[in-house]
């Protein structure tokens, strides 16, 4: 019996196969349009799990989406503040060009008033310790600079020169210890020496006991020395105190700061004591 279903295996397989094909085919004619019944049947086991993978996709595409998005943002902003730090230096640079254009045209302003020479010039460096205040100019002899010429500003006086090489000079400013400038107050016409006292300022001395000396005069040059011309503006009194013997000591504070100075007006020598009329 075992021999006889042995040697009847093959057939009985392809009649297997035969049956299910028949199924099969059974099953798809039922299940019409909606599709076979075998295929409902697999469809309703997997769609959880094909509901699953469809929502993790579009998680997965949705995050993804957002990376990218968040990505061109941050380029986006990182662009935008490279952007805005250049037009912060062109800003500042635009600013710095036009206060240094407001300063030349000043000195300028300052040059069609006088009756002599100048020659604009840049601090290149500064010196203010012991008591010495001394400047580094860009100009020289070549450009007609010499020994004891007057320094100023549209705001006042700064110094003289006191060495000219041929493509720098050195000032003495008014605060310098050493300096000394042949002053009157604008007001009372009152005369004296204004010496430098470095950081401190300046003070006016050789002025009478009697003069008539108050805080807020305004002191100019008296041209008597014969370096600097007459009229220009040195500073306003700040204090008076009383001096040695019957004179008075004037405190003055410069009109110009020489600690920011950055360009001046050297005056070429002029024949005699020349320039603005104090009024």
């Amino acid at each position: 019996m075992a021999h006889l279903i042995s040697e009847r295996k093959p057939y009985l397989l392809l009649f297997v196969l035969l049956t299910i094909n028949l199924v099969l085919m059974s099953s798809r004619v039922r299940g019409g349009a909606r599709g076979s019944l075998l295929e409902q049947a697999i469809l309703t086991v997997a769609s959880p799990f094909i509901k699953s993978a469809s929502w993790i996709s579009q998680a997965t595409v949705g995050t993804w989406q957002s990376y990218v998005d968040l990505r061109d943002v941050r380029q986006d902003n990182e662009q935008l503040r490279n952007d805005l730090e250049r037009l912060n230096l062109q800003v500042h640079e635009l600013e710095e060009a036009r206060q240094e254009a407001r300063r030349l045209v000043d000195l300028l302003d300052l040059r069609e008033t006088l009756r002599f020479p100048s020659v604009s010039a840049h601090v290149i460096a500064r010196t203010v310790s012991d008591g010495d205040s001394i400047l580094m100019l860009d100009r020289g002899s070549r450009a007609g600079l010499a020994r004891n010429h007057p320094v100023v500003t549209p705001r006042g006086v700064v110094g003289r020169v006191i060495l000219a090489e041929p493509g720098v000079s050195k000032v003495q400013s008014l605060l310098d210890s050493n300096s000394g400038i042949a002053a009157m107050t604008q007001r009372t016409r009152v005369q004296g020496m204004v010496f430098g006292d470095g950081e401190i300022g300046c003070r006016m001395e050789y002025v009478s006991e009697s003069a008539d000396v108050e805080v807020g005069d305004v002191v100019i040059t008296s041209g008597l020395e014969e370096i600097y011309p007459k009229g220009f503006l040195i500073g306003v009194v700040t204090g008076v105190e009383v001096g040695q013997g019957l004179t008075k000591q004037v405190r003055v504070r410069p009109e110009v700061d020489v600690r920011r100075l950055e360009e001046v007006l050297v005056l070429l020598k002029p024949e005699g004591p020349q320039g603005p009329e104090a009024p």
